[in-house]
């Protein structure tokens, strides 16, 4: 009996690796004669490389490199490289120099914050040679439009009174007009993919700035500040490329990045999970299972926009194979959710305080009492035993 792990982190807590490595124990202790595999998978947002490199470690590499955090401080970031099909994908995790994470709760303010860094990452990508790029769009901590992105890589931007914009802050608030006449040569030959599941346009009470800036740390006055600075770059980059990224679903993904990478560098999104499975070659090893196992901290209306549990549990479906969910919370309103999965548990086995379930050996111990009494379950249900003899 072929048991596959495919969740992703429980944010806060675990991370995915550690999460499949306790519902692993689970198993083994409900069934110790199973074939076990753990894949640990992402939706595109942070830990995303990580997971490419654990889960690829024959055809995939990571890169450091130096560059400027989301407040132009210094900060390590690590993209991977993957072979697949004769071709090697640089994938860029914007979070690694852009990310939310990297600061401090009284630092967090999209007013003051750029993507100069991410910039910085893609060109060292490309000068390596890598020419297919992936940029996951998950956890900025930025509203810029991917200005500082466009800066880095070459681009000039011009305040009203046509003095070039410096790399301090958020130079979004002062564009009134750019050129590209210095951008890099060789993204010409480059291929952009922006991996995000996040669908919002790129200005406007449902975009970038009114629908996440809050949660980065802008106020109310900020927010409307940086809508109006984005309606402005998007008319410039209508002007320039002919491409209206209003139009462009997900233009508003992190802070605007999405539309950045459409219209200046050709780019198209896509579905962030949807990549990551075909970049970790999830559906090969769906095939080989027999039960799947995902999940994620919480099951809620988030994750029928595209995230992991959804996604693996597609797949399972699609190849006939158990589908099993478990998370540390799940709304119970949330019914769709068995259109995708067979079903879904909490790991919840006591009443905790939200800090103690969050403790890691805590939140592992949970997930291999409750996956244990899942196969238990199973086991004796006799379900196991047709899967077997199918």
């Amino acid at each position: 009996m072929r048991f596959l792990i495919a969740t992703d982190s429980f944010k806060d807590s675990l991370s995915a690796f550690e999460a499949g490595k306790a519902a692993k124990s689970g198993i083994l202790r409900a069934f110790p004669e199973a074939e076990v595999e753990i894949a640990p998978m992402a939706d595109g947002g942070e830990g995303s490389v990580d997971v490419l490199l654990s889960g690829n470690p024959d055809s995939a590499k990571g890169i450091e490199v130096f560059v400027h955090g989301p407040r132009m401080e210094r900060v390590k970031a690590t993209y991977a490289v993957i072979g697949q099909d004769g071709e090697e994908t640089a994938f860029i995790e914007s979070a690694q120099s852009s990310g939310l994470m990297l600061l401090a709760p009284a630092e967090r303010n999209p007013m003051y914050t750029t993507t100069y860094g991410l910039g910085e990452q893609i060109r060292d990508a490309v000068k390596r040679g890598y020419r297919r790029i992936v940029i996951s769009l998950g956890g900025s901590a930025t509203n810029d439009g991917g200005v500082g992105m466009l800066q880095a890589l070459g681009w000039k931007f011009y305040d009203e009174t046509g003095q070039e914009i410096g790399k301090e802050g958020n130079p979004l608030l002062k564009v009134a007009g750019f050129s590209d006449d210095d951008a890099i040569p060789e993204l010409r030959e480059c291929r952009f993919i922006a991996a995000s599941d996040v669908m919002n346009p790129f200005y406007g009470e449902k975009g970038a700035a009114y629908v996440f800036a809050r949660q980065k740390g802008a106020n109310e006055c900020e927010i409307a500040v940086l809508d109006e600075a984005l309606r402005k770059l998007a008319k410039l980059f209508e002007n320039h490329y002919g491409v209206n990224v209003q139009e462009i679903q997900g233009a508003g993904a992190a802070g605007g990045l999405g539309g950045a990478i459409a219209a200046c560098l050709n780019g198209r999104i896509s579905s962030g999970v949807e990549t990551m499975i075909k970049l970790t070659r999830l559906e090969e090893k769906i095939r080989r299972a027999d039960v799947v196992i995902t999940g994620e901290g919480s099951l809620d209306n988030q994750s029928m926009m595209g995230k992991v549990p959804i996604g693996v549990g597609k797949l399972a479906r699609k190849h006939g194979k158990i589908a099993v969910g478990i998370a540390g919370r799940i709304d119970t309103e949330l019914q769709e959710i068995n259109r995708f999965l067979h079903a879904v548990f909490s790991i919840q086995t006591e009443c905790r305080p939200l800090a103690e379930a969050l403790q890691p050996n805590i939140a592992a111990k949970q997930i291999e009492v409750t996956v244990e009494q899942v196969v238990r379950m199973l086991r004796a249900g006799g379900t196991l035993n047709d899967v077997k003899r199918q």
